[in-house]
């Protein structure tokens, strides 16, 4: 992302006749674009092919024996609400996994058309949007969600966790931020997707960072300014203690569907209970898969 940023001032300022075009198109990204609420993929024939992009198969070489694991099938006329944990910093294992076709999702699970949910504020970043665009993510806005699963034989990634999971990452730890966040269940039960749980074992191990756990004057300071940059912004930047990421495995596993019924307006008994449900299939599926995968850690849910 920050990348971006430096083309986008370097052509601003060395190249004069790029100058109006890219204030126009700045202006545009940040004011009236709407396109992250619709994907590209309605009108871009190519995104399959920028998902196989030969630069994605080197990032995965980066993290040895990933893969893709499939503990039941997906048939393809139902939507799906596939849901990803832990958040983590980067969440890694679902761009190998889910995102892209590194760990070769449409070979594990054919005729699935999905698109992958991030925030408003990644649409915000010059260049950076249209890669991503490119790739089939939309924005997580709840008009977004609601409108995409509406469509026959749409998907969508999602991590329910997000800025508040991604402040427990450490290595070591499987903390998922769960138990309060019933927004994503009743989007599913209001367009009838099928609720997937997802885990990426390997995600927290990626990096260490400065978390409420961390020892020290200063440690506690700075993830106390996390904690209120999270709550003022939406989102969290979790201070790192390492530049690059740990070489570690991503595991990607994909639960059974949990199928809803479809209610315009359910209540709020009728959302907790298929939450509760949800919660049930992703600590079982954990348990199953936390000794092969895990390394035996356990899942602490909040």
């Amino acid at each position: 992302m920050l990348l971006s940023y430096i083309l986008f001032f370097y052509l601003l300022y060395n190249h004069p006749r790029t100058r109006i075009p890219l204030i126009l198109y700045y202006t545009y990204i940040q004011f009236f674009d709407v396109q992250p609420s619709k994907s590209w993929r309605h009108w871009w024939p190519y995104y399959e092919r920028c998902r196989n992009w030969a630069c994605w198969k080197l990032a995965l070489d980066y993290f040895p024996n990933s893969k893709l694991v499939k503990t039941a099938p997906l048939p393809p006329t139902k939507n799906y609400l596939i849901c990803y944990h832990p958040h983590g910093i980067i969440s890694m294992g679902l761009q190998l996994g889910l995102a892209l076709n590194c760990l070769d999702f449409t070979s594990v699970f054919p005729s699935i058309t999905r698109s992958v949910c991030t925030l408003v504020a990644s649409f915000k970043f010059p260049f950076f949007r249209e890669l991503i665009l490119m790739n089939g993510y939309v924005d997580c806005n709840r008009h977004t969600l609601k409108s995409t699963l509406s469509l026959p034989g749409e998907s969508l990634v999602l991590v329910p966790g997000g800025a508040n999971e991604a402040l427990h990452s450490q290595p070591g730890k499987f903390k998922l931020h769960i138990l309060k966040r019933f927004g994503f269940v009743k989007v599913a039960i209001q367009t009838g997707a099928s609720l997937v749980p997802c885990l990426g074992f390997g995600e927290n191990d990626l990096f260490s960072t400065v978390d409420n756990q961390s020892t020290g004057f200063f440690s506690q300071k700075l993830y106390k300014i996390q904690v209120w940059c999270m709550k003022k912004c939406s989102f969290s930047a979790p201070l790192l203690t390492q530049f690059f990421p740990n070489r570690v495995s991503l595991i990607c596993v994909v639960g059974a569907p949990i199928d809803v019924e479809k209610v315009a307006d359910p209540s709020v008994e009728l959302v907790g209970k298929v939450h509760a449900q949800y919660v049930k299939a992703l600590v079982d599926l954990y348990e199953k898969h936390k000794a092969e995968h895990g390394n035996g850690v356990e899942l602490e849910l909040t």
